[in-house]
């Protein structure tokens, strides 16, 4: 069965999600463009793991951006934050994309995950992570064991992005379910 295409303007970010998601854009558009240089476009591989239902599923998002030249290189970060906050980026295209909840705020330390998502209704975690050429499925599952460790016995997300082969996998998972 061929992968599903879905499309989103990396920009709508900010309208998107009730955080200042638009500081987000130079990180994430320097990652995409590393992979995808110098087009404004890419098509991200995304694994859907029971989102936005039970079971998993393949989907191809082609990410766009009109913002042109990014100097991210030029910001006081080191590479791994910089990685960090792409992936946060992506993470606020993936929620509000295959959810329709919004990343409402970020988490205070110890915490065990990174933002609170929801809608006027309901609120669940997110733990987010990126890397560039790192094991994607490993790093996807210490990542639900960190989830899973809430202080708030809540339900929440996980959104990995690896950029070097423009890959993510973002799945859904209940507090207490055991995790292999």
């Amino acid at each position: 069965m061929a992968d599903t295409m879905d499309e989103y303007v990396l920009e709508r970010i900010a309208v998107d999600n009730a955080i200042r998601a638009d500081l987000l854009l130079p990180f994430a558009i320097t990652r995409l463009r590393q992979a995808a240089a110098p087009s404004r476009q890419t098509i991200l591989s995304v694994q859907l793991r029971d989102v936005p239902e039970a079971g998993e599923s393949h989907r191809k998002l082609l990410l766009s951006w009109s913002a042109g030249d990014v100097a991210v290189d030029m910001i006081p970060l080191q590479e791994r934050v910089i990685t960090e906050w792409a992936a946060a980026g992506i993470a606020c295209v993936l929620v509000p994309l295959y959810t329709s909840l919004r990343v409402l705020q970020v988490t205070q330390a110890g915490d065990t995950f990174d933002y609170w998502v929801g809608d006027n209704s309901r609120e669940y975690a997110l733990e987010v992570s990126g890397t560039i050429e790192g094991n994607l499925a490993g790093r996807h599952a210490a990542k639900v064991r960190q989830l899973q460790r809430n202080p708030y016995g809540v339900d929440g997300y996980v959104a990995v992005t690896r950029f070097a082969s423009l890959e993510a996998i973002f799945s859904f998972s209940q507090y207490g379910e055991r995790v292999e």
